[in-house]
């Protein structure tokens, strides 16, 4: 019968294999011989990496981020400040190779690229940044780094199995000596960092910057830096105090007076919608514009500006 090794190198050889069923045969080889390390990575690659495990550097991509646009589909997302374009480009894929493969096999969204959707809380944060229309946001990456990943994988197996023939450990008749075992070289896995789900991507200091949309007829939104909480809620309290001196219809203060409800709410809240604060603002400030209220209105009106801005 072939030696394990053998079959494991051939198998690594044959790029016209499934990976997948390579690492099967790895994890065998691995087990029988006790090398945990070479296992656990195994292990991960055949069932995905979960959090708080650490996942390799070549499992990290760049990319770039978009918006999907009904219309047009997906578009260009540009920052003002390149440190959050970069930021939420680089994902960690932690997906079994298995399902990589699939996706290589079957890429239906465009060719060469795959959306690789956020966590709820970053996709939340994101579009809560973004004036309308707020768009769903991925971050595109290429097929040919996450074919990368795959061929990292084989790599990985093949440059062991070499490693184990070159030791004198073949694993005769599907199983291996003790002395063999005593033999067996240290695999060279990829260097790792700490795998989270990404959920800890802060957007709230996020910088005002332009949305693009890379199409002849596109229209334009924003990514906007979160109003000030403790100047919104300073200006509530003047509005408030400023109220009998503007000249407000009663339909028209009923509505200011509930819009600064919900800001003052917001403003208090653990967890502000800032999306929720800015709009009620800008419903606010639309309803000074029609007050005649002299120099206090349009301190009002400046003071709106400078935190919608």
């Amino acid at each position: 019968m072939a030696s394990l090794v053998l079959e494991l190198q051939q198998e690594a050889l044959n790029t016209g294999s499934s990976v997948a069923n390579l690492l099967r045969m790895a994890f065998v080889v691995a087990r029988k011989l006790g090398v945990s390390d070479f296992e656990k990575w195994v292990s991960a690659e055949m069932n995905g990496y979960k959090d708080g495990m650490d996942i390799p550097d070549y499992r990290i991509l760049a990319g770039s981020v978009k918006v999907f646009n009904p219309y047009h589909g997906w578009q260009p997302l540009r920052f003002g400040d390149p440190k959050w374009a970069d930021r939420l480009s680089k994902r960690q894929i932690p997906d079994s190779i298995a399902k990589l493969e699939n996706m290589l096999n079957d890429n239906t969204s465009k060719p060469g690229e795959f959306m690789v959707t956020f966590v709820p809380e970053v996709e939340k944060d994101l579009m809560d940044a973004m004036s309308p229309p707020r768009l769903q946001p991925a971050t595109a990456i290429g097929s040919a780094a996450v074919q990368a990943i795959v061929d990292t994988v084989r790599n990985t197996v093949l440059d062991w199995s070499l490693k184990l023939e070159a030791s004198g450990v073949l694993g005769e008749n599907m199983t291996f000596s003790e002395e063999e075992k005593s033999r067996a070289p240290a695999p060279a896995t990829p260097a790792s960092v700490a795998y989270y789900a990404q959920t800890q991507t802060v957007i709230h200091g996020m910088q005002q910057s332009q949305i693009q949309q890379a199409t002849t007829d596109s229209t334009q939104t924003f990514v906007q830096a979160p109003p000030d909480l403790a100047a919104v809620a300073a200006l509530m309290t003047e509005l408030r105090g400023q109220l009998a001196s503007l000249n407000l219809s009663p339909e028209l203060r009923g509505e200011i007076e509930a819009d600064m409800l919900t800001v003052e709410a917001q403003a208090k809240s653990p967890k502000p919608r800032f999306a929720i604060i800015r709009e009620t603002m800008h419903s606010m400030r639309s309803v000074l514009e029609q007050a005649a209220g002299g120099v206090v209105a349009a301190g009002l009106l400046a003071e709106f500006t400078r935190l919608l801005s």
